[in-house]
């Protein structure tokens, strides 16, 4: 009985902080401009993630407006128990370096030290200053893994042999039978 009990707070739990995600998300965006992208009616879309209404959002629609807005802060909501963090990859055009993504970084980790300064002195923390420095936060975490995967990109296979390869022979270093 125990069990169940428990298993019912955490499931009020992640749904009221599902609920939240979903308002912060609707505060956020521009609905008509992402209803009109996922092909469905901007009142309908407002009513699926409002929490006040019967409407319910499904698994599908949550990933195709994930997509399209290139905001995945409902995923990390809900898988964040799981340990996990959904991160978008970058498209062709979007893609930066690896000198860039640790500029991107170190604004975003100013941005918000910043935020984390203003919040220790404040009295209460308004809901639209939580949302924005939670957005800052999957930005700065987003970033984050794309620059371990471009690490772990650039020394896997054979590119590292080849570029080890390519700094030996630019440097100088003697071939056999041709010195």
């Amino acid at each position: 009985m125990d069990a169940n009990i428990a298993m019912c707070r955490l499931r009020d739990a992640k749904q009221n902080a599902f609920d939240e995600a979903c308002c912060a998300f609707a505060t956020n965006h521009n609905m008509a401009a992402l209803a009109r992208k996922m092909e469905m009616g901007e009142t309908m879309l407002r009513n699926k993630l409002n929490p006040e209404q019967p409407h319910k959002l499904y698994a599908i629609e949550l990933a195709w407006l994930c997509y399209h807005s290139g905001d995945y802060s409902i995923h990390n909501v809900l898988y964040s128990d799981l340990g996990t963090v959904t991160v978008a990859l970058p498209q062709e055009s979007e893609q930066k370096n690896f000198i860039e993504r640790t500029l991107l970084n170190n604004a975003l980790s100013g941005e918000l030290s910043g935020d984390a300064m203003q919040m220790c002195t404040a009295e209460r923390l308004p809901r639209s200053t939580k949302n924005k420095t939670l957005a800052k936060a999957h930005a700065a975490l987003g970033n984050l893994v794309l620059m371990i995967s471009d690490l772990e990109n650039r020394t896997t296979g054979a590119t590292p042999l080849l570029s080890m390869g390519l700094d030996f022979f630019a440097n100088g270093a003697p071939i056999p039978g041709m010195s």
